[in-house]
């Protein structure tokens, strides 16, 4: 109960919440890019956050999550695709997957590129300021969210993207015998996310992926001059 903060966990689902929009988005916007319109007609071609929140998923989950410890996880409103609409539905429902963590990674250059101009052009000093470094350490972890949350739904797990993604890449006859592990997908997923902390051990795919998510977000605020 000590975690116990609730300052930090509705900034954090703030946080998911923006991060998630734009993910979503992206899969929607590469969709009707393709030719399926079938988000943007029910609306989801959106960055209003409102038309991808999951009440349980988005919202009541990773709220309970970041209140108590109990581990963040979190998901929106899956967006629509009419495979029937694609010219070349196998390519393209990779291409869709994918859009959304790549929609992620273009986001923490936003964010990190924005911050970097931010410090050398204007008077804000984290160094100087305990508001402003409060500012730049939410700015940096919002930005390493999103990077986390494009690694995580690499994993090729259903029904994250990077199952689509690897599905896509395989040869037929081989895609066509990874896509009869999609049922097992979500119970490997629920395993690997609240099976260690329930037996007491180190988490080594989460381990991984921070450690991944770490690397690149110091690769890309070097490469956008904020290191």
């Amino acid at each position: 109960m000590s975690n116990f903060d609730p300052y930090v966990a509705i900034l954090r689902v703030t946080q998911f919440i923006i991060l998630l929009t734009f993910h979503e988005w992206g899969h929607a916007k590469s969709a009707d890019m393709l030719g399926d319109s079938t988000a943007r007609d029910q609306g989801r071609m959106s960055l209003n956050p409102g038309v991808h929140i999951d009440v349980i998923g988005t919202l009541i989950l990773p709220l309970l999550g970041t209140l108590f410890g109990g581990g963040f996880f979190g998901w929106a409103k899956p967006v629509p695709v009419n495979p029937y609409n694609l010219k070349n539905p196998r390519r393209d429902l990779m291409l869709i997957a994918a859009a959304g963590p790549f929609m992620n990674i273009i986001l923490t250059f936003v964010i990190l590129g924005a911050l970097s101009i931010v410090l050398e052009f204007t008077g804000f000093n984290p160094r100087q300021s305990p508001l402003h470094d409060e500012i730049n350490r939410q700015v940096i972890l919002t930005a390493l969210i999103s990077v986390f949350l494009a690694a995580f739904n690499m994993l090729p797990l259903f029904p994250l993207d990077g199952f689509s993604v690897v599905r896509g890449l395989l040869p037929r006859e081989a895609a066509f015998q990874f896509e009869k592990l999609s049922p097992y997908g979500m119970p490997i997923l629920m395993c690997l996310i609240f099976l260690p902390s329930i037996l007491g051990i180190p988490n080594i795919v989460f381990n991984f992926l921070g450690d991944v998510s770490y690397g690149t977000l110091n690769l890309i605020a070097k490469i956008v001059g904020l290191r």
